[in-house]
């Protein structure tokens, strides 16, 4: 039987042998039941088949061992591409995720020469048709772990960037407020250089996530009164920005299971593009709505210019900011005043949670809801 054949013909004890492989030789697999570890094993196997059924030419031959096959797809769903990222998800490394295909071209090759007993000429043109295609499998799989990888290591170093902006400017402001006593000022003037150094270190560092951030945040909830939450995180800030003017109102149960820290994160960030878009000297109005089952509702709105129709659908992508009026005069005071981060990382806990986020912005005011389920599963 030609290998091609053979394979769609055994698809099943074939992944069975990459499912036994992974369980016993991969430390990631452990945990993994049998759906999880096949994966995209069937789909590769089924493309590689196809792959040895079409005609080829010594030219593609060539191409193909320069890695410049004509014939090679750029989709990002091709089987070995999403099998990679989903076995970065699963805390495979890169070795263990090309064992995997050791092992599975070994089986196959194993299987198929003991149910072969004579040896034909077309045997080994299939080798190695059959050994092209796994190779192409494992770059294209490659290629795309590699890329999931330096995505998690940029969201990490991009919010890492993003949120030591916080804590900085607060250093920063209670220095500031140290420096009016004269015997003060040579430590002050200490800390507020050493806050510019790593005020440039963190610029540094977030230009060079800003145009790579990306994938998920993890949460871990734990039980929270949220609306005495929300009046320690707006102390905060009052205490950054004393000028400015916030207003809590609350209604309905405030109890619940969430993240503290990624809350006490989001609801910064929204609270400080709303005093960075918002009118001066008019208030920040936060809503806690906990008068609907199961669910939590945390509103921010400021008054001031509505955000232009053409930003409003992609707000929360990282790197996109509408320029408030007057920005230049107080926005640097304000955390992440200086990157569109902050609502792409309040889009991300949201989601983390298991809610949502959106806005409505009109002449009148603009708004942002964030939605939680009131207990949220960890992530």
């Amino acid at each position: 039987m030609r290998l091609s054949n053979f394979i769609l013909a055994n698809l099943e004890p074939i992944l069975a042998d990459w499912v036994t492989f992974a369980r016993n030789e991969v430390a990631a697999a452990e945990n993994l039941d049998e759906e999880a570890l096949r994966d995209h094993g069937k789909l590769i196997l089924q493309k590689m088949a196809a792959d040895m059924h079409r005609p080829q030419g010594e030219d593609e031959r060539q191409a193909k061992s320069e890695g410049n096959s004509s014939h090679v797809s750029t989709s990002r769903n091709l089987p070995s591409r999403s099998h990679a990222r989903q076995r970065e998800r699963q805390g495979f490394d890169v070795e263990q995720m090309v064992s995997e295909y050791r092992a599975l071209r070994a089986t196959v090759l194993r299987l198929w020469s003991a149910c072969s007993r004579d040896a034909h000429a077309e045997d080994l043109e299939d080798v190695i048709r059959f050994n092209e295609a796994v190779d192409q499998a494992v770059a294209e799989s490659l290629t795309a772990f590699v890329a999931e990888v330096s995505k998690t290591r940029d969201l990490f170093l991009g919010v890492l960037g993003h949120d030591l902006r916080g804590p900085l400017s607060t250093i920063k402001n209670c220095a500031a407020v140290l420096r009016v006593d004269p015997k003060n000022a040579r430590s002050v003037g200490m800390v507020l250089r050493s806050v510019a150094q790593m005020k440039a270190l963190l610029d540094d560092l977030m230009e060079y996530t800003g145009d790579r951030f990306g994938a998920e945040l993890t949460v871990n909830p734990a039980p929270l009164q949220l609306d005495g939450f929300v009046r320690d995180t707006l102390d905060e800030i009052s205490a950054v920005n004393p000028s400015c003017l916030l207003e809590l109102k609350v209604q309905g149960a405030m109890q619940g299971e969430w993240d503290s820290r990624r809350l006490h994160q989001a609801l910064s960030n929204l609270v400080f593009n709303a005093l960075k878009y918002g009118l001066p000297g008019k208030p920040i109005r936060v809503a806690l709505d906990g008068s609907l089952p199961g669910q939590m509702v945390l509103t921010v709105c400021n008054e001031g210019q509505p955000i232009p129709a053409d930003v409003l659908p992609q707000i929360f992508e990282p790197l996109v900011r509408a320029r408030g009026k007057g920005e230049e005069e107080h926005g640097d005071s304000l955390a992440g005043a200086n990157l569109g981060l902050g609502l792409y990382v309040v889009r991300h806990i949201a989601m983390a949670h298991g809610g949502s986020v959106t806005v409505t912005s009109d002449v009148s005011a603009t708004c942002f809801e964030l939605r939680l389920p009131r207990v949220s599963g960890r992530r």
